[in-house]
C-alpha cells in the first residue's frame, strides 16, 4: 500500500504541476483581424476561445506584447480568426425548444431581438450565416439589403382532441425562403425541399448553389472531417490484486500480496469526432501491461498443528483500450478526462502454490497451481485524467479488472494505477 500511495502522490504531483503552469495561461491568441465600424481593418490577434455558442465579445491585441481590447458586436462590424469569420449585426433569434420532451403546443413563434456575432458558412454572391444561443438554440440567416433575414423554422406540438393525439409538426418557411434566394439555380427547389434545418445539410445546399451557377464563394467555412493522431506511450503502472469468496480458498482470500510496480508501453490512435472542434475524441490504445504479487496464508491451529500457503501470481497482458476522451482548452495546453473499457489478453501467466504443513511429526511440502480454472481474458473499467502540451501529454489513470479467476465462487479484481507519458507522432 506504500508503494501506491507514493505512485498516487507522485502522478498527481505531475499532474498538478502541469495544471498549475496551465492555470496561469488562460489566453489563447491566434492570427485575424477586426474591422472596425468605420471600415478601418486591423490586422492582430484574436483570443480564440474554441466557442461552443457563438461569442458575445471578444478580446484582441494588435501584437501580442500590447495590452487587450475587449470588444462586443456594437464596437466592430466583423473579426476573423483562423478560418473563421464573425460579422456583428440585429437579429431575430427562435428561441422556442427542439426537443422533442420540451416542444410547445402551437407553431407561434417565439422571437427576440439582439445586437450579435453571427458565423460565417458562405461569403458572397449568396451569404448564410449561423448562431447558436448559450442555450443551444440554433439559427441560420441569410443577407439582404436590408440586414440578417432569419430563416424560419419551428417544431411543435399539436393535439387532436376528437382523436385524442398529438401530432408533431414543423414550420418549414425556410425552405420557400430559400427558394426564392437562391432562385438563380433552376436545379435547387428539389434540394431545398429535402433540406435540414442543421448546418451540414444547408452547406450541402448552398454548396449545390455554387456549382451549379458556376461561381464560386469567397469565403466558405470549411467543414470538419475526421481527424487522427497516433502516437507511443508509456510509464509505470501499481496492480492490486484481491479476491473475494463465500469462505472458499482462504489462501487466497486471506492472503496479504504485495503491491507490484512494472513498466507499461503501447500505442495509441485518437479519432477525433467533427462538430465538436476537437473537443471529443474517441482514444484506441494497444497497451502492454503486467504484474506479479506473492501473497502469503497461516492456517495455524496449534504448534504441531498447522500449515502455510505461499502464493505468486502474475499476469502479463496485452489490452485492447477503448476511452471516450473529452479535451478542455486552457491557454495553449489541453485538460483532458477519459473514460472507457479495457480488454486484455493473457500473454503469459505465473500460478503457483507451495503448501507447506505439519501434522504432529508428520511434514510435507507440496506445490502445485494456485488456480486449477483461470481465463487469459480480462475486462476492465478506465477511468483517468491529465494534461496536453503541443505533442506531450501526461496522465494519471485508474483502472478496475476482473481478473483472472475462472471460478464461480471465487471473484479476482485487479485494481491498476497508472501514471503514463504520451507522444503524438
Amino acid at each position: 500500500m506504500n508503494s501506491m500511495y507514493r505512485l498516487k502522490r507522485i502522478g498527481l504531483l505531475v499532474v498538478g504541476i502541469l495544471i498549475f503552469q496551465c492555470g496561469f495561461s488562460q489566453e489563447n491568441f491566434k492570427s485575424g483581424y477586426v474591422i472596425k465600424n468605420t471600415s478601418d481593418t486591423t490586422f492582430g490577434w484574436v483570443d480564440h476561445r474554441d466557442w461552443r455558442s457563438n461569442p458575445v465579445a471578444i478580446r484582441f491585441k494588435t501584437k501580442l506584447e500590447n495590452e487587450v481590447i475587449s470588444y462586443r458586436p456594437a464596437d466592430i462590424t466583423e473579426f476573423r480568426v483562423e478560418d473563421e469569420i464573425y460579422k456583428s449585426g440585429v437579429i431575430v433569434t427562435e428561441v422556442s425548444p427542439r426537443n422533442l420532451g420540451d416542444l410547445e403546443e402551437g407553431g407561434q413563434l417565439n422571437t427576440k431581438i439582439e445586437t450579435a456575432f453571427v458565423q460565417t458558412l458562405f461569403k458572397g454572391e449568396k451569404s448564410l450565416y449561423y448562431f447558436i444561443s448559450p442555450t443551444g438554440s440554433e439559427n441560420f440567416y441569410i443577407k439582404q439589403d436590408t440586414g440578417f433575414e432569419l430563416l424560419v423554422y419551428k417544431k411543435y406540438k399539436m393535439h387532436i382532441p376528437r382523436d385524442d393525439k398529438t401530432l408533431i409538426l414543423e414550420n418549414k418557411k425556410y425552405v420557400g425562403q430559400l427558394i426564392l434566394y437562391l432562385n438563380d439555380c433552376q436545379t435547387i427547389r428539389p434540394k431545398l425541399e429535402n433540406t435540414s434545418y442543421n448546418k451540414s445539410s444547408l452547406i450541402k445546399a448552398f454548396q449545390h448553389y455554387y456549382d451549379c451557377t458556376l461561381t464560386a464563394a469567397s469565403f466558405q467555412r470549411k467543414t470538419q472531417k475526421l481527424k487522427f493522431d497516433v502516437g507511443v506511450l508509456a510509464g509505470v503502472s501499481l496492480t492490486s490484486l484481491e479476491f473475494n469468496s463465500g469462505g472458499e480458498f482462504p489462501y487466497l482470500i486471506n492472503a496479504d500480496y504485495n503491491s507490484s510496480i512494472n513498466l507499461s508501453a503501447g500505442l495509441f490512435f485518437d479519432i477525433i469526432l467533427p462538430v465538436t472542434k476537437g473537443r471529443w475524441s474517441i482514444n484506441n490504445e494497444l497497451l502492454f501491461s503486467s504484474y506479479k504479487v506473492e501473497g502469503s496464508y497461516t492456517d495455524f491451529k496449534h504448534a504441531d498443528y498447522y500449515s502455510i500457503t505461499d502464493t505468486e501470481i502474475g499476469y502479463s497482458y496485452l489490452k485492447l483500450n477503448t476511452l471516450l476522451r473529452y479535451k478542455h482548452p486552457v491557454g495553449k495546453a489541453f485538460l483532458f478526462y477519459n473514460l472507457g473499457m479495457s480488454n486484455g489478453v493473457a500473454l503469459s501467466e505465473t500460478n503457483y502454490k507451495l503448501k507447506e504443513s505439519k501434522f504432529h511429526s508428520t511434514e510435507e511440502l507440496v506445490e502445485d497451481l494456485a488456480m486449477d480454472e483461470t481465463r487469459k481474458y480480462e475486462r476492465g473499467f478506465v477511468l483517468g485524467a491529465g494534461v496536453k502540451y503541443t505533442r506531450f501529454s501526461c496522465e494519471m489513470r485508474v483502472e478496475t479488472g476482473n481478473g483472472m479467476s475462472n471460478y464461480v465462487l471465487l471473484n479476482a479484481s485487479a485494481k491498476r494505477l497508472y501514471l503514463l507519458f504520451s507522444y503524438k507522432l
